[in-house]
């Protein structure tokens, strides 16, 4: 394991590791906000028992009330809303079963933590170093900077410039004087599955040994806590650097 992962590990275990962590990814979930006039429809359709009219509003807000493995066909052909009546009786009979009051908490629920998870490390960053453009980027040789550029600009600069070879945009792109530094950066709240493979996503990057930059994996979360897991173990046996985001400002200035 990679030095930064090892103080990783004693910060997790041995100090206010959570604490800390808060101020990058904070889990303060909202309601989702509904325009007043699609909530008085919904009630309207749902006291009719109006099942297409109903199912159809349901459809254009952005939260379904329940989850059903046939909402993402019927919302992106409404057309299938017609020819598949029983579909439609099914899943409207579920909601009249809920009553209006668990439908509207549905519709209303905040998003899912692991949702929004992806620009508050990105939204940290821009509070905790100077973003700058790609020429100011490379002009500049004494300071501590990330790139804030176009999609395209950035990628572009990480295959053309820095010969890396990857095939999307990283999270970021940081420079410490004159030594870049290219980044994934994740947060577990469990293990497995999609989380799982976002770190596999990480790890890849951190372990590419192409170009002149240096690569590594921001990762924080239960993994670091959890030494039996296929997780740590694929940290455990690698010299990539995959280490937690409160390290990352002594990392680039030990450049």
């Amino acid at each position: 394991m990679n030095h930064w992962g090892k103080k990783t590990i004693e910060l997790a275990k041995k100090k206010d590791y959570l604490d800390r962590l808060y101020k990058i990814y904070p889990n303060n979930p909202s309601a989702r906000e509904i325009d007043l006039q699609e909530l008085n429809l919904i009630e309207e359709y749902f006291h009719k028992k109006d099942s297409d009219a109903l199912l159809n509003k349901l459809l254009d807000i952005d939260k379904f009330p329940i989850k059903d493995s046939y909402i993402s066909f019927l919302r992106t052909d409404r057309s299938s809303i017609q020819r598949n009546p029983k579909t439609v009786k099914r899943i409207c009979d579920i909601l009249y079963a809920l009553g209006l009051d668990k439908v509207k908490e549905g519709i209303l629920a905040p998003k899912e933590a692991n949702t929004i998870r992806g620009p508050q490390f990105s939204n940290w960053a821009k509070k905790a170093f100077p973003h700058v453009k790609l020429n100011k980027f490379i002009n500049i040789k004494n300071s501590i900077l990330f790139l804030e550029d176009s999609e395209k600009n950035i990628l572009d600069f990480c295959n053309t410039e820095l010969g890396i070879g990857i095939s999307k945009r990283p999270d970021f792109v940081a420079k410490s004087r004159a030594k870049y530094v290219v980044g994934e950066a994740k947060f577990l709240s469990s293990l497995g599955g999609n989380q799982g493979r976002g770190l596999d996503d990480a790890l890849k990057l951190a372990s590419n040994t192409s170009g002149h930059a240096y690569k590594v994996a921001i990762v924080d979360g239960v993994l670091w806590i959890q030494p039996g897991s296929q997780e740590y173990k694929k940290i455990e046996h690698s010299n990539a650097a995959v280490f937690s985001a409160l390290l990352l400002k002594e990392y680039l200035k030990k450049l």
